[in-house]
């Protein structure tokens, strides 16, 4: 797949250089344009068509109002994509009818035209680009082995050769309007900020694809490299466009890219990236842009507040962030006062800011947002990512969503606005009237900022301080006594713990901690201090510290996060004390298990410390301690509700169901995962007996009848007959059979589906939510025999027909969008069409019946 995307040797492909004139949409070079689904050139187009020569291809006038109709379903599905309703309009989006990779095709076009023109919204898409990656129809051949299938999808495929395409023309239509003599017009600066809104969309969209490893690491670095190279006959000052994509990959997917094995291309890089922060050849804008992405590396790539770029927001995100950061109350969409609110209200916003832009002219240029000139807002805080004037903020609502640029008309309005307000020495920089509030209104923001003035600035005569506080050059004499030292702090809290542990007297040491006084930064230490003191005395002095951590912790002393921090800081030094106590872990695993049973830290956060059998078996010999502390049903209650994948917590040479079964009953926790074993006996005693008979009463003798309407149970049993009835008609899973079985084999397969309706109907009878149940193992089953053709339809239809499973089940099992089971995508392809039948004969039979 890749080598077809970046050629190993000679230019890149993913390349500006060549090319030139043209119409503005270029198409893949590596498949036929006349397959593509593409817009129309010339500027100012919006709407999307399909193209001449796809409409040629059309096979008649049917097939393409077919695939008109996707199309708008598909842009109606994108319009209304947000986080609430992702799951539910992906699954929506698979079930539109993506019956040929022509239709494919023009879905991936409209998502990157998306994606491109809303760059704020390019990580949603890109989420939607892999949930499609996973689930879309393949119309590739089979593959040599699975992880190139995997991989050498048609979704990725297309999808990297329309992206590679958009990258090599990502500059041509800005270059076409640099290249113009004298001043653009409204119009083509309009155009203009449109391309390049685009081009910076599209190497944003790049890099959160490669974030989700859609897009290969390598072709990663041949888009830097190529927006780093200095191209032949182009001047350095040129060379913007190319350095401002090269900051926007990088604060995008720098993080991901940044390790061990590639840190010595990436040191090269900001080598060069650094070298020209200082070249006056390039805008002083592109040079702080390089400057900030340097920074951002050497803070460990973690931005400042200000540059936090969160992406689409959850409405009540957007709610919680205005009450927090703004102190603004954004009223629901069921508030009855909101319309009153905002009508009596109406002048607030756009006259307050007009009123107070007006006033400050000139100097709100100079100074970027000024005290008072937004709502919720103080001196000295950052509101423009990129720029310090506000004429050029980016999110500036006069751009309609563009990026602005230094000549755009908008600029010159803000400019020719300001000016009669410029008269030096009359403007005062308080905040207008209408923007003082009350300090109960708004929260006072820090840090404020302080101005300085230099010496014979004018500044002094604006209503600025003109003599700020002396700076003092050593701090005063003070008889306060200096804090302790971290070695005494470590010495204080050793006799602590020994008198403690011999004295028994909670008080005196909750007092003793108190009296320390240690700083936040000692508290964790402190308790990692208890722990390691008191692992080489009894248990009886274990159980002693553990009591003095959890009174600490509800004395408010210290807290549950210090506590988990002191717990990894002893795991660190496990090596070094297993010399001495080679049982630490065996100690440890108490602590923690007192901890959770105290509700001082949570078994899900613990956990997650110790996922892919990080010091190993310590997980699970906290468990045993849980057991031992309370009793096997409290812990199977919290273990359940913790939702905890017990085969992450294992080594990952052991994350299979087998071993770990094997593992946790020889631990004596089996009992934590009862279905399990289930499971692996079922079958066995199926093929032992395969009569209903026997069947239903193995079950009543060995399951609990708790389990009887348990999921999880529904799931196994269904599984358990789909398996054998598999194991029957083709005991050597013959690939060629199971795509075209004979006429005897659907017989027989018909007929064993048909000897365990007794039992399946004892089980699921009036139980919808069950149905869906066997629904979803019967996907799973299909989905690990690859979906041959005809087998999910068949079993649908079966089912339907023995009244095994109802029609409601098979409607609420097409709506649910949970994501937990694999292949839902593939498995609405294959039926959609019975569904939408089924659908329609009920809603016919419901009519018949109102008659």
């Amino acid at each position: 797949l890749f080598p077809s995307v970046v050629a190993p040797g000679g230019p890149s492909r993913f390349s500006v250089a060549g090319g030139g004139g043209g119409a503005p949409q270029h198409y893949p070079k590596t498949l036929s344009n006349s397959e593509f689904l593409g817009k129309t050139s010339g500027t100012g187009v919006q709407r999307w068509v399909p193209s001449r020569s796809t409409r040629r291809e059309a096979s008649s006038s049917a097939e393409k109002g077919q695939n008109d109709a996707i199309f708008r379903k598909v842009r109606g599905i994108l319009n209304k994509l947000t986080p609430e309703k992702f799951d539910k309009l992906c699954l929506e989006l698979l079930n539109v009818g993506v019956d040929s990779k022509l239709v494919l095709k023009g879905i991936i076009l409209l998502i990157v035209d998306k994606a491109l023109e809303e760059p704020k919204y390019s990580q949603l898409y890109a989420q939607l680009c892999l949930r499609l990656a996973e689930d879309a129809p393949n119309f590739e051949g089979p593959s040599e082995n699975e992880t190139s299938q995997k991989q050498n999808t048609t979704f990725r495929r297309l999808l990297i050769s329309k992206l590679q395409d958009e990258f090599e023309n990502r500059a041509r239509n800005v270059e076409i309007f640099d290249k113009q003599e004298g001043t653009l017009t409204p119009e083509e600066e309009e155009q203009r900020g449109i391309a390049k809104h685009k081009m910076l969309g599209n190497i944003k969209f790049i890099g959160e694809l490669g974030k989700l490893n859609l897009i290969h690491e390598s072709i990663l670095h041949k888009c830097i490299k190529t927006l780093l190279e200095k191209k032949k006959k182009v001047q350095l000052k040129d060379m913007g466009e190319d350095l401002e994509c090269l900051c926007q990959i990088m604060k995008t997917v720098g993080p991901k890219i940044d390790h061990q094995k590639a840190r010595s291309l990436i040191d090269q890089y900001f080598g060069r990236m650094r070298s020209l922060t200082n070249n006056k050849e390039l805008p002083a804008r592109i040079r702080f842009l390089l400057q900030n992405t340097v920074e951002l590396r050497e803070n460990n790539w973690v931005p400042r507040k200000a540059y936090v770029d969160n992406g689409p927001k959850t409405i009540n995100q957007v709610r919680q962030d205005a009450v927090k950061d703004l102190g603004v109350f954004i009223p629901s969409s069921t508030d009855a006062m909101r319309n009153d609110f905002f009508m009596d209200n109406s002048s607030f916003l756009p006259t307050r800011i007009k009123f107070d832009r007006e006033t400050l002219g000139g100097l709100a240029d100079m100074f970027g947002q000024m005290p008072g000139s937004g709502i919720g807002t103080g001196p000295g805080v950052i509101q423009d990512h990129y720029s310090p004037t506000m004429g050029r903020h980016r999110a500036n609502p006069l751009y309609n969503g563009h990026i602005g640029n230094s000549n755009g008309s908008h600029q010159a309005h803000f400019e020719a606005a300001s000016k009669p307000y410029m008269k030096q020495n009359q403007i005062s920089l308080r905040p207008a009237q209408s923007f003082i509030m009350n300090k109960n209104q708004v929260p006072k923001l820090q840090p404020q900022m302080t101005m300085i003035p230099r010496a014979g600035s004018p500044i002094g005569q604006l209503g600025l301080k003109t003599n700020p506080p002396p700076i003092q050059e050593k701090p005063a004499k003070s008889n306060k006594k200096a804090p302790p030292t971290k070695e005494e702090l470590q010495k204080m809290t050793e006799t602590l713990v020994a008198d403690y542990l011999n004295c028994k007297n909670i008080d005196e040491a909750v007092n003793a901690v108190k009296e320390m006084k240690a700083p936040k930064h000692f508290l964790s230490e402190m308790l990692n201090k208890i722990v390691v003191c008191s692992l080489q005395r009894s248990d009886e002095d274990k159980e002693l510290a553990s009591t003095l951590i959890h009174t600490l912790c509800t004395e408010g002393l210290v807290t549950g996060d210090n506590l988990m921090q002191a717990f990894l800081g002893v795991l660190d030094q496990c090596p070094k004390i297993e010399e001495e106590i080679p049982l630490v872990k065996s100690f440890l695993a108490q602590f923690a298990a007192r901890a959770i049973i105290a509700d001082l830290i949570t078994i899900a956060d613990w956990a997650h410390q110790l996922e892919n059998g990080a010091h190993f078996p310590l997980f699970l010999l906290c468990l045993q301690q849980m057991v031992k502390l309370k009793d096997r049903d409290w812990l199977t209650e919290l273990f359940q509700q913790s939702k905890i994948n017990m085969q992450k917590m294992l080594p990952e040479i052991d994350q299979n169901k087998d071993r770990m079964l094997e593992i946790l009953e020889g631990k004596g926790l089996g009992f934590l995962f009862p279905l399990m074993k289930l499971e692996k006996e079922l079958l066995k005693q199926i093929k032992v007996d395969p009569s209903p008979q026997s069947i239903y009463k193995w079950i009543k003798d060995n399951i609990s009848p708790k389990l009887h309407t348990d999921k999880g149970f529904v799931n196994i049993l269904t599984t358990s007959f789909f398996q054998y009835i598999a194991y029957e008609i083709n005991p050597d899973d013959d690939e060629e059979q199971l795509a075209a079985p004979s006429k005897e084999q659907l017989d027989e397969e018909k007929q064993l589906l048909l000897s365990f309706k007794p039992v399946m109907q004892k089980f699921l009878h009036d139980h919808i939510d069950l149905q869906v149940s066997a629904l979803y193992a019967l996907q799973v089953h299909c989905n690990a025999k690859a979906f041959p053709k005809g087998m999910l339809l068949r079993y649908f239809v079966n089912l339907y027909d023995m009244e095994i499973i109802e029609e409601e089940a098979f409607l609420s099992w097409k709506e649910d969008i949970t994501q937990e089971y694999p292949g839902k995508g593939k498995a609405l392809f294959q039926v959609n069409q019975w569904l939408t039948w089924l659908e329609t004969a009920e809603e016919e039979e419901s009519e018949d019946e109102d008659y």
